[in-house]
C-alpha cells in the first residue's frame, strides 16, 4: 500500500514527468544556472501527461510546487542542487478579476489586468542565521512570506532563549509588489474598475511597468491587516505573460471574420460606418468621419534611426452648448474596446499622465493614469478648456511623441500613451464667434492646439428646415426607444478592431500623387511675401494617416487615390472652418494652430513702426493720442483694437510707458 502511494504521489509523478518530457529542457535551464532560475512548464502538457495531477495543481497550488521543486533536486542531472523555480504558463484556470472572490482562496489562478502601479523592489529574509547570545552557537531558520522575522525557540547547545539575527550570513530573495486592475473593455458605464494587489519575487521582479496590459498567474492568498479584524486579498505570482496591449483584444471567431470580410465586399461600406457611429447625434457628417476614421486609426512607423511616427489621430470639438459633444465623447469610449472617458474639470495633470504615490513601507511608486492607461486605445477628453493650464501641459507630450515622461519624487521614467485622443471643449465666452480666431475663444495653448490633426466647429444657428429634421428625430428616439443601426455596434467593434491588427495600408504611387498635389498647390498660394503660410508638413501626415484609416476602412492592404482624396477633403473642410483670417479671407494655419494670425501680425508691426516714427518726431517718446489717431485714420484700425494691441506689447516687454500718456520701444 505504501509503494502504491509513493508512486501515485506528485513527487515522483513530477521525477516522471521532468525525466520524460522536459528533460531537454531541464538540462538547458540547469547550464545556464544561476542566471537562469526558472523552468517553464506548459499546463496544457502537465495536463496530457496526467489529468489528475494537473487539477491537485489547481486546487493545493503550494503542495503541488513544492514537490515538483523537490523533484527537480531528486532527478538533478548535472548534480549541482539548483533551487529552479517551476513556473506554469497557459493554465486554463482563468478568472476575471471581478468575480476573484473568497471562494477561489488557496487555488492555482490566472487573472488578466492593467499594471497600476508597481514598488520599489525589496529583500526579503528567506532563510535566517541567528546566533545565540549564551554559546554564539549559529542557527538556521527558513522564514514564511510574512513580515515578521521567525527565531529559533530555544538553543540546541545551552538550552538559551536569547539570538542576535546575523544580517550579512542570512539569504534572501528579491521581492516587489504591484497593483492590477482589471482590463478596460471589460468594464460596463459606470462600474469600477476591480484591483488586486500583486507580490512578485526572485526573477519576477522588475518585470512589470504601469500601463502594461498582463496575465498574472498565481496562488489567490489572503493576509490580516494590521491592527484589524479585516483580511485582504493578494495573487502570490508564479507566473507572468505580457498580452498583446491593443485595440484588438477582443475575440473574433471565424464566423465574425466571414461577416467582417463579407461586410467590407459592400459597396457603400464607408458610408454605412460614418451613419454608424454615433447614430443618436443628427447631422455633422465630417466630424462623424473624422470619429470613424480615429477609431480604425493610421499605420505607426519606426525608421531605421528608431524615429517613430505615430498613427494615432487626435481630434478636438470645440462647440456652443447642448450640440450633442459630450455624447460623442461616451459613443466612442464604449464602442472602442479600450477606451477612457474622462472630463477635465475633475482631471489633474497626476491623473492624465502617472502620479507618484508612497507604498506600505513609505517608498515612493508611480500609479498609471489615464493616458497611460489608454494605450493602444482611444483617451476622451472632455472639457479640455476647463482643465487647469499646469495639467494641460501633461498632454504636450503624450499627443505627439506619445510617451509620458515623469520626474516625481526621485523617479524617473518614460512610459507609453499610443492613444488617439477625442477631445471636446466650449468656447471662452459661452458661444462660437466667427470674427473671432479660435485661439481667442479657447482656453488652450498654441502647443496643444498645433497638436491636433483635425479641429472642427459646432455653431448653434436656428434653422426651420435643420431644426424640424433634429426635432422629428430626437422625439422619434423617445417615442420608439430605440436606435436603427445601420451596422450593430458588437459587429462594429469586432470589425474595427479585425481591421487596426490585420490592415497595414501601403500608400499607393497614385495616392502620393494627390497628397503631393494638394500640399504643393496649397504652399504655392502664399508664395509672397503679403500671403500667410496656409499649410505645413504637420498637416501633410495629418492627411497621411486619414488616408491610411479611410483604406483600413475598406479592408485594403494599399492606399488608393481615392482615400487621399477624402483625407484631403476632409482637411480642408476643417482649414474652411477654422483657419480662414475673417480680415483677409485667406486660409492661415497660424490661426488653426493658435497663434496670431498674419494680418494681426502685420498690425503690431505696424503699430511698432509708427511708434518708432513718433519717437523720432516727438524727442524720443510716442503720444499716445497721436499714435491713435494715426493708425486709425491711415489703416483703418479701431480705438479699442490700438488699445488692446499697446496692452499686449507692454506685456511682452516690447514697449513700456515712461509718463502717462507716452510709450516707448525698448
Amino acid at each position: 500500500m505504501t509503494s502504491i502511494n509513493k508512486t501515485n504521489s506528485p513527487l515522483s509523478k513530477f521525477e516522471e514527468f521532468f525525466s520524460t518530457k522536459y528533460k531537454d529542457d531541464l538540462f538547458k535551464v540547469m547550464e545556464q544556472y544561476p542566471d537562469d532560475r526558472s523552468l517553464i512548464v506548459d499546463y496544457l502538457e502537465l495536463e496530457l501527461f496526467d489529468p489528475d495531477l494537473a487539477d491537485l495543481l489547481i486546487e493545493k497550488p503550494d503542495d503541488v510546487l513544492n514537490a515538483s521543486e523537490k523533484a527537480i533536486k531528486n532527478i538533478d542531472p548535472l548534480m549541482i542542487g539548483a533551487d529552479l523555480n517551476i513556473r506554469l504558463e497557459n493554465l486554463t484556470n482563468i478568472v476575471p478579476l471581478s468575480i476573484l472572490l473568497s471562494k477561489y482562496i488557496g487555488k492555482f489562478v490566472s487573472v488578466d489586468g492593467i499594471v497600476r502601479k508597481t514598488d520599489e523592489i525589496r529583500p526579503r529574509i528567506e532563510t535566517g542565521v541567528f546566533e545565540c547570545r549564551g554559546c554564539l552557537r549559529l542557527h538556521e531558520v527558513e522564514q514564511n512570506n510574512s513580515n515578521l522575522v521567525t527565531e529559533p525557540t530555544l538553543c540546541s547547545e545551552c538550552g538559551g532563549r536569547s539570538f542576535r539575527l546575523l544580517q550579512e550570513e542570512s539569504k534572501y530573495i528579491d521581492t516587489q509588489t504591484a497593483r492590477i486592475q482589471e482590463p478596460l473593455e471589460n468594464l460596463s458605464g459606470g462600474t469600477e474598475p476591480k484591483q488586486i494587489l500583486i507580490i512578485l519575487e526572485d526573477d519576477l521582479v522588475d518585470q512589470l511597468n504601469p500601463g502594461d496590459n498582463v496575465r498574472i498567474t498565481g496562488t489567490l492568498k489572503t493576509f490580516r491587516e494590521e491592527k484589524t479584524s479585516k483580511f485582504k486579498n493578494y495573487i502570490y505570482a508564479n507566473y507572468i505573460e505580457p498580452l498583446e496591449q491593443e485595440f484588438e483584444e477582443l475575440q473574433i471567431s471565424l464566423e465574425d471574420e466571414t461577416k467582417i470580410i463579407e461586410l467590407s465586399q459592400d459597396v457603400h461600406i464607408y458610408d454605412k460606418i460614418i451613419k454608424s457611429t454615433a447614430p443618436s447625434i443628427k447631422g455633422f457628417r465630417d466630424i462623424k468621419e473624422a470619429i470613424a476614421l480615429q477609431l480604425f486609426g493610421g499605420s505607426p512607423k519606426e525608421l531605421e534611426d528608431k524615429t517613430r511616427l505615430r498613427g494615432d489621430i487626435h481630434i478636438l470639438i470645440v462647440g456652443d452648448p447642448g450640440m450633442g459633444k459630450s455624447q460623442m465623447l461616451k459613443y466612442v469610449s464604449k464602442l472602442a474596446p479600450r477606451s477612457i472617458y474622462t472630463s477635465g474639470k475633475g482631471t489633474s495633470g497626476a491623473g492624465l499622465t502617472a502620479a507618484a504615490v508612497r507604498d506600505e513601507l513609505g517608498g515612493w511608486s508611480l500609479e498609471a493614469g489615464a493616458l497611460v492607461l489608454g494605450d493602444m486605445g482611444n483617451v476622451c477628453v472632455d472639457e479640455l478648456d476647463k482643465m487647469r493650464s499646469e495639467d494641460r501641459s501633461a498632454l504636450h507630450e503624450a499627443l505627439e511623441q506619445q510617451t509620458i515622461s515623469i520626474a516625481k519624487a526621485g523617479i524617473m521614467a518614460t512610459l507609453n500613451s499610443r492613444c488617439s485622443v477625442l477631445a471636446a471643449a466650449n468656447p471662452k465666452f459661452g458661444r462660437f464667434d466667427r470674427f473671432k480666431s479660435v485661439a481667442e475663444q479657447i482656453n488652450l495653448p498654441s502647443p496643444i492646439l498645433s497638436r491636433f490633426d483635425l479641429t472642427f466647429i459646432l455653431e448653434d444657428k436656428p434653422n426651420i428646415e435643420n431644426d424640424r429634421k433634429l426635432a422629428q428625430h430626437i422625439l422619434k428616439i423617445h417615442q420608439v426607444d430605440s436606435i436603427t443601426y445601420e451596422i450593430e455596434p458588437e459587429l462594429l467593434r469586432k470589425y474595427i478592431a479585425y481591421a487596426r491588427k490585420n490592415i497595414k495600408p501601403v500608400l499607393t504611387d497614385e495616392a502620393m500623387k494627390v497628397l503631393e498635389e494638394f500640399y504643393v498647390s496649397m504652399r504655392s498660394s502664399t508664395m509672397d511675401e503679403e500671403s500667410p503660410v496656409a499649410i505645413t508638413a504637420r498637416q501633410l501626415e495629418a492627411i497621411i494617416r486619414l488616408a491610411e484609416a479611410s483604406a483600413k476602412v475598406k479592408l485594403r492592404d494599399e492606399v488608393l487615390a481615392e482615400d487621399a482624396r477624402k483625407a484631403v477633403q476632409l482637411q480642408q473642410t476643417c482649414l474652411r472652418e477654422v483657419g480662414v483670417d475673417p480680415e483677409t479671407g485667406k486660409i492661415d494655419i497660424d490661426i488653426v494652430e493658435g497663434r496670431p494670425p498674419k494680418s494681426e501680425r502685420d498690425k503690431f508691426q505696424r503699430v511698432v513702426e509708427e511708434i518708432r516714427e513718433l519717437q523720432e518726431e516727438y524727442g524720443d517718446k510716442a503720444p499716445i493720442s497721436i499714435l491713435t489717431t494715426n493708425l486709425t485714420e491711415q489703416y483703418e484700425i479701431s480705438d479699442e483694437k490700438v488699445k488692446e494691441m499697446i496692452k499686449q506689447l507692454k506685456n511682452k516687454g516690447a514697449i513700456y510707458e515712461p509718463i502717462t500718456g507716452y510709450v516707448k520701444l525698448v
